[in-house]
């Protein structure tokens, strides 16, 4: 009996507990991140182009004094080039190996972010979705939607593989 209460003590705590995060939308597709990963929302001013770089580097933008790598992430995919959306706006995010010369960031999105709380078992494996590429971390499934989530560890080590710093 007291190993059934812990059990269900432990499943209520369980279901009580909840993260808070972003849904972003690209063309044809969703990522899904961790709130305390986003720096800032905001529109996209103006881009500097990075010489030689590859398609999926749409260059560099401005941001409380800093160069910000601008990543379209649909074409890290290999998805053809997003048509221009206009509500254009870019996701600046915090990357997470402390490297001094790359703090920052940024991800091309359509629209604005949808902030949502989930909890315990909302999330699923989309079973349909198994062609993953290095810089998804899952495909999942969330009310039904497909969502992915980026690998920004690879997608940060693109980044430093050309070179770039902030």
């Amino acid at each position: 009996m007291v190993d059934t209460a812990a059990q269900q003590l432990g499943e209520e705590a369980l279901a009580a507990l909840g993260v808070r995060c972003l849904t972003l939308s690209l063309s044809g597709m969703n990522l899904l991140l961790p709130n305390t990963l986003v720096a800032e929302v905001t529109q996209i001013s103006s881009v500097t182009a990075a010489a030689h770089a590859p398609d999926w580097l749409a260059g560099f933008v401005s941001w409380r004094g800093r160069s910000v790598p601008l990543v379209r992430f649909e074409q890290l995919l290999g998805v053809a080039a997003p048509r221009r959306h206009e509500e254009r706006r870019m996701v600046i995010l915090n990357t997470l190996n402390g490297n001094p010369r790359l703090p920052f960031m940024a991800v091309e999105i359509q629209g604005m972010p949808h902030l949502s709380l989930l909890k315990h078992g909302m999330l699923k494996y989309d079973e349909g979705n198994t062609d993953r590429a290095p810089v998804v971390l899952a495909a999942l499934q969330l009310d039904g939607e497909s969502v992915l989530v980026p690998n920004l560890d690879a997608m940060e080590r693109l980044l430093e593989n050309l070179g770039l710093s902030a």
